[in-house]
């Protein structure tokens, strides 16, 4: 049900600015990019080019991750000692958490990275259950993968390392099997890991900057756990803590809670997104299932409570998926909770804005688009690769934002460029002799996001050639 919904509005509003920037980093085949492995950058471009441009037809991979993460939720219920009903409970309760249906509504890491990191939960608890070696090798077969995805699934084992070894269940680390799924997992990483340590891992830059605020979803670290309770739902969040209980007080599994503790923890010193620990959500859901629904076991209860689930579920899909008309105030509550949504509105407009700048350009054979960041130079060159018409009448788009950077410079014979965005005056007078505001980025319904008002400027004149400047225009952020 959850992917048929999710495929049902998935053409409405627009690209998100991310969705945008993988699809063109996908058709730069590479071991790595400067933020991210290359998964889904590489998905995204293939997925596109199958899908013709059609954004729900894009957005069925993102759709069918998020049903196959309600249905890892059930698997490691099963695994649990949950029976058939528990396991549909699991399955429902992860799907009505905001945070699966918001991000299975976009072709982002976060929408693999979950079933991936869900996935790899599941079959760990299994390891630890039928001991065989082959479980421990889907185990390391699964986290390799997703570390493709997020590298941040070696946060999530180290932690469940942590929880393994505070417990009973240590006695597993002296079999070969834990230590061959690490070794698994770190052969099938290290293509990234190599690109990253051979260009001085990048990534490092762009954790500083979220966590210092730099990204639209950083949270300060005082808010990291509210908000990763609000991220699972008010009324999830009583199963969720039972479930926590509820594996604390069974020995063999009370490294799962401490795992989650420790993570959870980690995310917080380090500054990072609220929604990282959202990968240990289906399982402790799943485990709060099974005494939950014991103690609902009766008809009265079991009604009431799925009457308040109902009830509570709409404003989770209103705030996580694009039902609120753009514009409306449902829409503005829904951003201001999850500004991700703005960040899908007002692109075509924008390439339109670009292209009446492009068309009054007198040199526009020797002119590039400049853009501050990925999002910007992403839409202009998905409008490239899709329109003919824009090929011609478009001048390709560079940045010096994370991936896009390592794509450049131009070419030395694009001495006009239309610099959109927020840049500071130091960095285009280090870089230009003239820069003109023509016009500002204007957002539909005066919707507010990163771009909305930002200056289209046109610059002439290289204060030096770009193989010179371009160093300096990169950016990790």
């Amino acid at each position: 049900m959850l992917g048929v919904v999710l495929v049902a509005v998935g053409g409405r509003y627009g690209y998100h600015r991310d969705e945008l920037y993988f699809i063109e980093a996908g058709h730069h085949l590479a071991w790595g990019q400067p933020d991210q492995p290359v998964l889904v950058p590489t998905l995204a471009a293939v997925w596109d080019t199958i899908t013709g441009g059609h954004l729900w037809a894009f957005r069925i991979l993102p759709a069918l991750a998020a049903a196959l993460t309600t249905i890892v939720a059930a698997l490691t219920c099963r695994e649990l000692g949950g029976s058939r009903r528990h396991q549909v409970a699991a399955s429902v309760l992860t799907a009505v958490t905001s945070i699966v249906p918001g991000t299975g509504h976009l072709f982002s890491t976060t929408t693999f990275d979950l079933l991936g990191t869900a996935t790899t939960i599941w079959l760990l608890v299994r390891a630890l259950r039928d001991r065989r070696l082959t479980s421990w090798l889907l185990v390391g077969l699964a986290a390799g993968i997703t570390a493709e995805v997020k590298v941040l699934i070696f946060t999530v084992l180290a932690s469940c390392a942590v929880g393994i070894a505070l417990t009973s269940q240590r006695r597993v680390l002296r079999a070969p099997g834990p230590w061959l799924a690490a070794v698994m997992a770190t052969l099938l990483a290290a293509p990234f890991l190599l690109w990253q340590a051979s260009h001085g891992w990048p990534m490092s830059d762009v954790a500083a900057s979220v966590a210092s605020g730099g990204s639209t979803s950083s949270a300060d670290r005082g808010t990291v756990i509210p908000l990763s309770f609000l991220m699972i739902g008010p009324f999830l969040s009583i199963p969720f803590v039972i479930g926590l209980v509820h594996l604390w007080r069974r020995p063999s599994l009370r490294w799962l809670t401490i795992a989650y503790a420790v993570f959870l923890v980690f995310v917080v010193v380090s500054g990072g997104k609220a929604y990282y620990p959202a990968g240990f959500f289906p399982a402790v859901l799943a485990a709060g299932a099974i005494p939950t629904l014991d103690w609902l076991d009766g008809r009265h209860r079991t009604r009431l409570a799925a009457g308040v689930l109902a009830v509570m579920s709409i404003p989770t899909a209103l705030f996580s998926l694009p039902l609120a008309p753009q514009g409306s105030t449902v829409f503005e509550v829904a951003t201001a909770v999850n500004p991700d949504g703005a960040e899908t509105v007002g692109w075509p407009a924008y390439v339109e804005t670009i292209r009446k700048v492009s068309r009054a350009l007198p040199d526009r054979d020797n002119a590039i688009v400049l853009a501050r960041n990925y999002g910007e130079a992403g839409a202009i060159s998905l409008a490239r690769r899709d329109s003919a018409v824009d090929r011609e009448l478009v001048p390709p788009a560079y940045s010096g934002h994370n991936g896009f950077a390592e794509w450049g410079p131009p070419p030395p014979e694009a001495t006009t460029a239309i610099v959109i965005g927020f840049w500071p005056d130091a960095e285009l007078a280090a870089t230009f002799t003239t820069c003109t505001v023509q016009t500002h980025l204007e957002t539909p319904r005066d919707i507010d996001n990163d771009e909305d008002g930002a200056p289209v400027q046109v610059c002439r004149g290289l204060v030096r050639p770009w193989s010179q400047s371009w160093p300096a225009l990169r950016r990790l952020a």
